[in-house]
This record gives C-alpha cells, structure tokens and sequence, in this order.
C-alpha cells in the first residue's frame, strides 16, 4: 500500500519512493535522440560512400583496366603467326621467313613485334613474323 501524506498546504502528494517506475524512467528528449540515434546513423553513411568511392576510384585506375584501353593492330598484311616447335630458335624462324633479307634484322622485327623480353624461346608458342617484302 501507499502512503498518502496530506500537506497543509496543498492535495495529497505521493512521495518518491512510491511513485509508478514509468514515472521515474530517462526521457529522451529530441537532442538525446539525434545525439544517439543520428550521429551514428551519419558515421555509417559517411563510412559506405568512402568505400563506394574507394571501390569506384580503384577499379577505375586499376592496372588491369588499363590493358583493355589499347587497341590491337592488325597485322594481317605486315606478320604472318608462326607456331614455335621443339628446337626452333630465333634464328632459324628469322631465316625460313624471309631468306633475302639480313638475319639480323628480320631477328629484331620479330622481337619488337612480340615484345619480347628474351631470346627463349617455349615449344608452341606463337609469334609473328615479318612478311616478305
């Protein structure tokens, strides 16, 4: 049971420790609510279009999209591929594609055609070689 107590000043008040819980409960006021509520809500926001911009940004200026930037020559009237088999060296190719011209330079027309590193060679590898002239 409650206890009353009668004021001679005023109605009968309930003391503390008998008021109901909800009316000793926290009450958010709407600066309590934005403040717990709205600033992480901005925190996440702000962290998902960083990382969509990152996503965005990096796949843009990645060096695997710059590869398919270039366009490839064709070179149908100046190269004729070539299969290498066992044995094949820069050389002997050079020599069977074009006899009249100096090997030499028929060997640097096919490195600088193939962009090649070094001189090996791999069984089945394909180049292209110089057309005869």
């Amino acid at each position: 049971m409650s206890a009353l107590v009668i004021s001679p000043a005023g109605p009968a008040v309930m003391s503390a420790s008998t008021r109901p819980a909800a009316a000793r409960a926290l009450r958010l006021t709407r600066r309590g609510r934005m403040v717990l509520f709205g600033l992480p809500a901005l925190a996440v926001t702000a962290a998902l279009v960083f990382s969509l911009l990152a996503v965005l940004l990096g796949s843009l200026a990645s060096p695997a999209n710059a590869a398919t930037k270039v366009n490839t020559a064709n070179l149908a009237g100046y190269a004729a591929p070539v299969t290498v088999l066992q044995g094949d060296s820069l050389w002997t190719i050079a020599a069977h594609s074009d006899p009249a011209r100096d090997v030499r330079d028929v060997v640097a027309d096919i490195v600088a055609m193939n962009d090649l590193g070094t001189g090996v060679l791999q069984a089945g590898q394909r180049l292209y070689v110089p057309l005869r002239k």
